[in-house]
């Protein structure tokens, strides 16, 4: 690290400027010295490489709390360290509060400044390292993730965008593999940038409404105090107060308990939560983001959702279409997934040969984006060659292109019972758009006939 780092001493003393330079060159950095403010600031211009700035607070012209706000108005990534005497210990606090790393007094303790400096570059290369991950993260749940070129998709991003200019509630709904939750995150990640409307490193806390235990959910979202209930050794802010300040991903929000339901309303309106056996109320700022797979009016019309909570949640609404219902953005995904996760299988592929990718886009999909990516990994987890090839696909999506009319007796190709059996639940799928109460019906069997078959022909069930 020090011989990498450079540092300006800002000295009005020459000699002492100078002998301080070649100490610090001696423990490996890189050193230069100047004796007054407005030279510093000139040679900051000349060189960007210099990482921290060594100055004294007594100077004549321009002191050091003044170039302290210079070089942190125009080069806030230059750490800054100030040397004071005796009496100036009250200013060097003073300079702290307007960003400088550390203070020291002199005579200089030069192992006192080696430490110093250290923590110094330490911090800039932490907020580096913060920085380029939050840039990922940007990157990662940026729009140009959410693919697709077709109407409904462009909607859908146009509706993303509008929500990143607010802290309204949203709710997103679509089949499993759709990508609610990639959404999520990028309404998240993209609204702190929109009028500091959420800071840079506020949290996003996912839930699954659907995945936790009846009766370990509520005390999970809300938080509980000790001696709640037999177990609650502790106090547990909840996942409420965990994303406080960013936004709170409530998937499967149907699955919610309705006296659950309650207590959501309750926190959407009041902005504060109520842990288990407390009275105490805490007040948050959290923004909601709702997602379900499961048809609205239905959902509605029995009762899975109180109409008071959807309307609450549904401030924005987002629909994620299937992707049968876009298969004109199957050759980007399918491209994107390919570069994606070449670098994992350490292999380069050049795409797909033509007659793969018109099967890919002939197939239904029951398991939507979720199920291509899956096959992208398959393809290049097995495949050999610079393509993938219609070979290489598996036989539920090659099946599907010659088999667009039923299975008949008159026709000329012969199917087995379980070939044809098979054909036609992922027709019936495909037209109930993947509804597996609808498609039991439509074959004139039990939906628990359904899953078995489905488990039995390895048939994808999202």
């Amino acid at each position: 690290m020090a011989d990498s780092t450079q540092i300006l001493v800002v000295e009005d003393d020459a000699k002492h400027g100078a002998m301080c330079a070649r100490l610090l060159e001696r423990r490996g950095y890189r050193a230069k010295a100047t004796t007054s403010a407005r030279e510093a600031l000139s040679l900051l211009a000349q060189n960007r490489d210099i990482d921290l700035v060594l100055a004294d607070l007594q100077m004549p012209e321009m002191d050091g709390i003044q170039l302290l706000s210079a070089v942190k108005g125009k080069y806030p990534h230059i750490e800054f360290i100030v040397m004071t005497g005796y009496g100036t210990v009250k200013t060097a606090v003073e300079a702290m509060q307007l960003g400088a790393a550390h203070y020291i007094q002199k005579p200089l303790d030069h192992d006192e400044l080696n430490l110093l400096i250290k923590r110094a570059i330490e911090k800039k290369q932490l907020e580096k390292k913060v920085d380029r991950l939050r840039a990922e993260l940007q990157g990662r749940y940026s729009f140009e993730n959410v693919i697709g070129k077709s109407a409904v998709m462009q909607t859908v991003q146009e509706k993303m965008a509008a929500a990143c200019g607010n802290r309204a509630t949203v709710l997103i709904t679509g089949e499993s593999g759709t990508g609610k939750e990639l959404v999520a995150r990028g309404i998240h990640y993209n609204t702190f940038g929109v009028g500091a409307l959420q800071d840079a490193d506020a949290p996003f806390v996912a839930v699954n409404c659907g995945a936790l235990p009846k009766d370990l959910i509520e005390s999970e979202l809300f938080g509980y105090k000790k001696g709640a209930f037999t177990g609650a050794v502790s106090d547990s802010e909840g996942l409420f107060r965990a994303a406080n300040g960013g936004t709170i991903f409530l998937d499967e929000i149907m699955e919610m308990l309705p006296d659950l339901q309650v207590k959501l309303m309750r926190v959407l309106q009041e902005r504060s939560i109520r842990h288990l056996g407390d009275t105490r109320e805490f007040p948050i700022e959290v923004r909601v983001i709702a997602a379900t797979n499961k048809p609205l009016v239905e959902s509605l019309e029995s009762g899975a959702i109180r109409k008071d909570l959807y309307y609450r949640l549904s401030v924005i609404t987002i629909h994620l279409p299937a992707l049968r219902e876009r298969a004109g953005d199957i050759p980007l995904l399918a491209e994107h997934f390919l570069k994606k996760h070449q670098k994992d299988f350490h292999k380069t592929m050049n795409g797909f040969e033509p007659r793969a990718m018109e099967a890919m886009m002939k197939y239904p999909w029951p398991g939507n984006v979720r199920e291509l990516e899956n096959l992208v990994e398959m393809m290049l987890a097995y495949g050999k060659s610079a393509v993938i090839r219609y070979s290489d696909l598996p036989e539920r999506i090659v099946e599907i292109v010659p088999s667009q009319k039923k299975p008949s007796m008159m026709d000329d190709e012969v199917y087995t019972l379980k070939e044809a059996e098979r054909m036609l639940i992922i027709n019936a799928l495909a037209k109930s758009r993947g509804n597996k109460s609808l498609a039991a019906q439509m074959l004139g069997i039990s939906r628990k006939s359904l899953y078995k078959k489905l488990e039995d022909y390895a048939i994808p069930e999202n």
